[in-house]
């Protein structure tokens, strides 16, 4: 089967998914931030399931019969995943250096102290991408659990819908099976706690894959009204229901949400206005947002903290944050976000672009990462 097409709407809906993250992750008082629909960010991450499962079926469904298939789809995977994963991983290991080297020289121990949670095991974890398999507690880059989870899902999905050949309903079955786990054990919540994370993921990658299977069949005409509905839909009910049981009710309204964006017909206003280029621009570096935004977030704290004296509080969970009023911690999230984008676009183009072009296996080796 050939591969398919990018859809830039999707690309778009990736780029908005991974700015939620990084506010959600950006604790300065804002009121970008500080609204419901942000502080359940963190259910982004699912909608990433769902659209990684709904793309790499749609690209690799019927192109994993063989061993080779096999063994050549998971290497394209980890390469496209994995060297930015461990460029962040590398920087966040310096943080942790220089956080040892401040706590010897000024006696000052943070409620966070170096290599206490980011230890070795952390580290190799890391390393070996079993960190959201195996840590009960994350260190170093934390957002990259879920990139562990989906490099482990890909393989689960390689296996049983390419080897053995499994018909794509079966989907349904896997991600039906996971609910029952997620509603059984964690009461519906979505966590990141070690194996139900990745069971978090398969529940919502295979989501995904069934629903590209019903992408290809289901009539367009009706995308439109469809897709904008689900897009509202799906602001409400992550403004709602995220952070109660009822969150597990969020996967479906992603896949459904997923496949009414995928049909929108060329010249429809939905469409044109999420294929404007900036968004898929950003769509294009959103991996990178994903990734980049703790460290920026990272710099900034310190260098009000340090710099600009301004005082902190340690937040419920622990994290020490800024205590900033709304309209200069506003201010603080826009050159934060312009910041990220800004080292989002470095790191595409001098670390995830040279392995999109095939380096190092020849020109056409690695598939760009679509989902």
């Amino acid at each position: 089967m050939a591969k398919k097409p990018k859809l830039l709407a999707l690309e778009s809906l990736r780029g908005f998914a991974a700015l939620a993250v990084a506010l959600h992750h950006f604790r300065y008082g804002s009121l970008l931030s500080e609204n419901a629909f942000i502080r359940h960010g963190y259910l982004m991450v699912d909608f990433f399931f769902v659209l990684s499962g709904f793309v790499i079926a749609l690209n690799y469904a019927n192109r994993l019969s063989s061993p080779a298939d096999l063994a050549s789809f998971q290497r394209r995977r980890f390469w496209r995943l994995y060297p930015l994963h461990l460029f962040t991983l590398l920087v966040f290991l310096g943080i942790e250096c220089l956080k040892y080297v401040f706590e010897q020289k000024t006696g000052i121990v943070s409620n966070n102290p170096a290599f206490i949670v980011s230890d070795a095991k952390a580290f190799l974890a890391n390393l070996f991408l079993l960190q959201g398999v195996v840590l009960r507690e994350l260190g170093f880059n934390i957002p990259s659990w879920s990139i562990s989870v989906e490099f482990w899902t890909y393989l689960i999905f390689a296996l049983t819908m390419g080897l053995l050949r499994l018909p794509m309903r079966w989907c349904l079955v896997v991600a039906g099976a996971a609910a029952i786990i997620l509603l059984a054990l964690e009461g519906g919540r979505l966590e990141t706690d070690p194996i139900f994370a990745i069971i978090r993921c398969i529940f919502s990658f295979f989501l995904g894959a069934w629903a590209a299977s019903l992408h290809i069949r289901l009539p367009r005409k009706a995308a439109a009204p469809m897709a904008a509905g689900a897009l509202a839909l799906v602001v409400v009910a992550i403004w709602d229901l995220g952070g109660s049981r009822a969150e597990i009710l969020l996967p479906p309204l992603f896949a459904a949400t997923v496949v009414a964006v995928a049909n929108l017909q060329e010249g429809t206003a939905l469409r044109r206005f999420l294929e404007w280029p900036s968004f898929v621009w950003l769509g294009t570096v959103s991996y990178s947002v994903y990734l980049i935004h703790s460290i920026v977030g990272w710099v900034v704290t310190q260098g009000l903290r340090f710099g600009l004296k301004l005082p902190t509080h340690v937040a419920s969970d622990g994290d020490t944050v800024l205590t900033l009023g709304q309209g200069f911690g506003t201010l603080v999230t826009l050159v934060a976000m312009a910041g990220v984008l800004a080292v989002s676009y470095l790191t595409f183009r001098f670390i995830e672009r040279p392995f999109l072009s095939g380096w190092p296996f020849g020109a056409r080796a690695v598939a760009p990462r679509n989902g």
